[in-house]
């Protein structure tokens, strides 16, 4: 227990509730003129957060490898249930309903994948072509299911998982080829069979949404605006326009840097950024003999860093619209619950290195 208070990374966690607890002030200012409860069931979520985080953070290691494969498992099955039998909510059948609450299965997913992947190629050397089939299939059953809910958004993150692994291991030079060759069939195929009109609107506004104002390109418009708008110092905080008219849509989740821009301009921004990158430095700069458990911290910290890097990129409209929440900061309890498991585990590991040294 000593060790763990000694070794525990204080400064990394108070940097994560910054970011959380400037996420909820957030939410608050996207819907405080509205009758809604996203501030309210933020807060009440990002409590229950750290919960479980310390306790995540309290199980060994070894555990969390060992039932990996039957939460994968676990977790595939309610994806299936879903698309069988489950609600439309938002368009999708992402969410599973618990009275007040509502989960999104597909947050959990990507730790199992995480987890399984860390495990499988620590028993490599190199991704070969049975190792690329491996993960096609580990990571390609729910990728589809998550597809076809649908959301892309989502699923899109799994494939930051194989391009980490690749950067772990290493691959062949056919195999890359390969991929490339099927990654334009695969885009062909989805482009034509696949993708919905508003997805496939999506992607051709944001080549010039000007074209689209009044439909598919009206968000990343809106959101160059409020960030614009707000200069260096912003207009303060519950003064922005674009939130208080609601011109800006999903201001309280995809678009909530869009907020943060307007409403404390480039310092705001600025300084939430140093915050990311404080974060993401002291985590990555991280070493074990273990590899499994290396590899996992890597993937984790894949996740976080992908998901953050689309989020703040398609908010200033240099990629499409994929509809995923900025980490720490945006509205959804799955994803707050979701990143919180992921640094307790990263945690966990980080404190037995420390332990292991000394």
């Amino acid at each position: 227990m000593r060790d763990s208070i000694r070794f525990f990374d204080k400064i990394t966690f108070f940097i994560i509730l910054a970011i959380s607890v400037g996420g909820v002030f957030l939410i608050y200012s996207a819907s405080y003129s509205d009758t809604n409860t996203f501030f309210y069931k933020q807060l009440i979520w990002l409590i229950f957060s750290i919960i479980i985080f310390f306790i995540v953070f309290r199980i060994r290691t070894e555990i969390i490898f060992r039932y990996g494969v039957l939460l994968y498992i676990i977790l595939i099955g309610i994806l299936i249930l879903q698309l069988v039998s489950g609600k439309v909510i938002a368009g999708t059948k992402s969410w599973v309903k618990f009275g007040f609450f509502s989960v999104q299965v597909s947050e959990f997913m990507k730790i199992a994948l995480a987890i399984i992947i860390a495990k499988y190629i620590s028993k490599i050397n190199k991704i070969e072509w049975k190792e690329l089939f491996m993960l096609g299939v580990i990571i390609g059953i729910p990728f589809v299911l998550i597809a076809l809910q649908p959301d892309m958004g989502t699923a899109s993150i799994f494939v930051s998982l194989f391009i980490i692994t690749i950067l772990l291991k290493g691959i062949k030079k056919s195999i890359v080829i390969f991929l490339i060759i099927l990654v334009l069939l695969s885009s062909f195929f989805l482009w034509n069979y696949f993708l919905k009109p508003y997805q496939k609107d999506r992607i051709t506004s944001f080549l010039n949404p000007e074209l689209y104002s009044q439909s598919s390109g009206y968000q990343i418009i809106q959101s160059k605006i409020a960030i614009g708008a707000g200069g260096i110092n912003g207009k303060g905080f519950l003064k922005g326009s674009q939130s208080k008219y609601k011109f800006l849509p999903t201001r309280h989740t995809d678009f909530i840097i869009s907020l943060l821009g307007e409403e404390f301009g480039f310092l705001g921004i600025s300084f939430f950024l140093i915050l990311y990158f404080v974060f993401f430095y002291r985590q990555f700069t991280f070493f074990t003999e273990n590899e499994e458990e290396l590899n996992l911290v890597y993937l984790l910290l894949g996740l976080i860093l992908f998901q953050f890097l689309i989020n703040v990129l398609m908010s200033i409209g240099l990629i499409p619209i994929l509809g995923l929440p900025l980490p720490f900061v945006s509205y959804g309890g799955s994803s707050l619950l979701g990143f919180f498991i992921i640094e307790g585990i990263i945690f966990k590991i980080r404190i037995n290195s420390y332990i292991n040294e000394f």
